[in-house]
């Protein structure tokens, strides 16, 4: 390069003479600097708010993950093994939304936010069907065309006895079976479970039709980067594995399967982190009419039988394991919400207990593991006394203490049973 070229190169990429770089106004403008992801969405909400102010709002919402969504399992992570996909628990949905809320209204993180109420989570397909946990009495048996779903239902022992507590019936099928347990959905959709609890025999067809399965976990793996280097640290790997509610290839809908959920405050439309990793999720308002309410004449088919049972919608936290702990020794009690309506438990359908854990930001430590009763466990009750309260048991939390069901655990479905 000659020296005269050098010079003018020189001269092009020095500095204005006041020693700061001379602003190009007339340019693009220099990007911002970036911003947490927070105070992007609160600023974008702002916006929005300010554009359009009327903002449609609801107390019935639903969640549709962008992202595979990260449920801890309270396990440690290992090196190279990941915690199966979870489905997420009620708490981790409750914290979801009264962040949402306490961010749109402005009210300050703390204690009393856990005083906010939360019911669910159901689900919605893309054709805004509510889908609800396959019930435990409920058995698949046999594969392909010989695929059946069989009913289970309480009943005394023709011949032998069993180890139960006194005056609880073992459960059985309703018919003999020969061959082997099969698969099926793992979400039916509304209309199935009530006709499922109105005696009526569901196909299996119809069922994997309407249903919902998860999938297979999305699974990644990831490297621990030093504090100190900002490299990877070697040898650190470890793996997560995630629940995808994305719509699957060849579904013409537009959106998968989303989260619904019933909450005490109304909210409008937002972005929210769901899960682990900070995952993003659309949360949606949605008409009130979109939470299931009783059928006609559904809790007066329940009077006039004179028993009922509770399929758990939501997993429920009983201080007496599988037990209520509002039904004493001799199996009578008032749920929480009905406190004038006394049962008298008879029997339960319910399948191997589920851990639950997480972490307390208030204490700032991990919460004690606990055994959750799983989504679809069945109980059979006789109505002893008082059933002019089963309005107050439709579709209510049942757990036993006032905080667990203020975070949606034991969701309840009551249906017309008769009892034995």
């Amino acid at each position: 390069m000659s020296p005269r070229k050098r010079k003018k190169r020189i001269q092009k990429n020095a500095p204005h003479k006041s020693g700061k770089r001379k602003k190009n106004t007339q340019g693009k403008q220099q990007n911002p600097p970036s911003q947490p992801i927070a105070a992007i969405h609160k600023q974008a909400n702002a916006q929005n708010t300010q554009q359009n102010q009327t903002v449609n709002t609801s107390a019935v919402v639903s969640l549709e993950p962008l992202a595979p969504i990260i449920i801890g399992s309270g396990r440690p992570f290992g090196q190279s093994v990941a915690n199966s996909a979870l489905f997420p628990p009620p708490s981790t949905v409750a914290g979801c939304l009264r962040t949402a809320w306490a961010r749109a209204t402005g009210t300050p993180f703390g204690p009393d936010l856990a005083e906010i109420s939360v019911d669910g989570p159901l689900l919605l397909n893309c054709a805004n069907q509510v889908l609800v946990p396959k019930p435990a009495d409920a058995l698949y048996f046999g594969h392909g065309c010989a695929a059946a779903c069989v009913r289970a239902e309480p009943s005394p022992f023709n011949v032998g006895d069993a180890d139960l507590p006194d005056d609880l019936l073992p459960v059985q099928l309703t018919e003999e079976i020969k061959g082997k347990p099969g698969d099926g959905p793992a979400w039916w959709s509304w209309n199935d479970l009530k006709a499922f609890r109105e005696g009526e025999k569901v196909d299996h067809v119809d069922l994997r039709k309407n249903g919902w399965t998860p999938p297979a976990g999305d699974r990644r793996t990831h490297v621990a980067i030093s504090r100190l280097t900002g490299a990877a640290d070697a040898g650190k790997l470890f793996q997560t594995e995630g629940m995808d509610f994305a719509a699957r290839a060849g579904d013409d809908s537009v959106v998968g399967t989303r989260l619904l959920v019933r909450f005490e405050k109304e909210l409008g439309e937002t972005l929210v982190h769901l899960g682990g990793e900070r995952r993003l999720a659309a949360l949606h308002p949605e008409e009130k009419t979109t939470w299931p309410e009783p059928p006609a004449g559904w809790l007066d088919q329940i009077r006039k039988a004179g028993g009922l049972c509770l399929t758990l919608l939501t997993p429920g936290i009983f201080s007496a394991g599988y037990r209520p702990g509002w039904v004493n020794k001799k199996l009578i009690g008032s749920p929480p919400a009905a406190p004038g309506l006394t049962l008298q438990l008879c029997a339960v359908a319910i399948d191997r207990w589920q851990p639950h854990s997480g972490w307390d930001l208030d204490k700032q430590q991990p919460r004690p593991t606990r055994k959750l009763a799983d989504a679809g466990t069945t109980y059979w009750f006789r109505i002893v006394d008082g059933d002019g309260d089963l309005d107050a048991l439709w579709l209510t939390n049942v757990s036993d203490l006032d905080q667990d069901r203020r975070d949606g655990f034991g969701l309840a479905l009551p249906s017309p049973w008769k009892p034995i």
